[in-house]
């Protein structure tokens, strides 16, 4: 197994644990957090085909998940 596809089975490991840990304890933006990182490893990946560094889709990916962390704890303030 590559260097690379270990590195990122052991960061959904740990993003999905802070999912976890985040449901288990009841904590919105825990869960959240946790999700994003999800999110901006899915959508770096689903990035692969179209080419780019994995810098730029790392960029892209997590730019976009930290928006959904932060508008979604947001949300979760306002409707708590």
């Amino acid at each position: 197994m590559a260097a690379y596809t270990l590195l990122q089975l052991l960061e959904v490991a740990v993003a999905s644990i802070v999912v976890l840990i985040g449901v288990l304890t009841h904590s919105g933006p825990v869960t959240l957090l946790g999700a994003g990182f999800l999110i901006g490893k899915a959508i770096l990946n689903i990035l692969w085909p179209e080419g780019g560094s994995v810098y730029q889709r790392s960029l892209i990916g997590y730019g976009v998940a930290a928006v959904f962390v932060l508008g979604g704890t947001i949300v979760y303030h306002f409707a708590g």
